[in-house]
């Protein structure tokens, strides 16, 4: 699934337990984040002149082994031909990481594949901030999603959980309490295994 791109990306640990071991917890972020797409994931399209906006369009790629979601796609007829112009909608705002960024190039990967055309721009809509965030589907980021792809289908064909150190962003994790990332640190590990065996 394209979201297991994000996943990987936010932390190869969550996304290992999320598909490999089907582990799943909610939190405040993800609630809000499933609020949102149960307006925008409506399987149904409107035209405006010009303009067809289709939500909720479900999308794969044979080449990549993807399948997911489009939140909603917009088609434009322009003079050059039909502009596409994908858009995912988010809770929150602009990540410093790419994680977005890969999951709407994967987006856009399946949509090139299936309607047999190029895709130079996309977009966000970060309902923290209420606006649209234009990217450019550049070579560097087309690069950064098929190793990012690469890397998730090595995990899951491995079936192996990774051990993460844990740091700050492990604290707005909802799977902190199943991940345990704290009881994992190999150091405070060892140390209590010494001292139980010392006994």
């Amino acid at each position: 699934m394209i979201s297991a791109l994000q996943h990987y990306i936010f932390c190869p640990r969550q996304c290992a337990l999320i598909h490999i071991d089907d582990v799943w917890q909610e939190n405040l972020f993800t609630v809000r984040g499933e609020l949102l797409h149960e307006k925008v994931d409506t399987d149904s399209y409107e035209t405006r002149g010009d303009l067809k906006t289709v939500r909720g369009l479900r999308i794969h790629s044979f080449k990549y082994g993807l399948v997911g979601r489009c939140d909603v796609v917009e088609f434009k007829q322009t003079s050059k031909g039909k502009e596409i112009f994908p858009v995912e909608f988010k809770a929150g705002q602009p990540k410093e990481d790419i994680s977005d960024k890969v999951q709407l190039c994967a987006q856009v990967f399946c949509l090139e594949e299936m309607l047999n055309t190029q895709i130079n721009k996309a977009s966000f809509f970060y309902g923290k901030i209420r606006r649209r965030d234009v990217i450019q589907i550049d070579d560097q980021l087309r690069t950064q999603t098929e190793e990012v792809i690469n890397k998730v289908r090595s995990l899951i064909s491995e079936k192996r959980i990774p051990i993460i150190e844990y740091s700050a962003k492990c604290r707005n994790c909802s799977l902190i309490k199943v991940c345990q990332p704290k009881a994992l640190n190999k150091k405070k590990l060892g140390n209590y295994i010494k001292q139980l065996y010392s006994l």
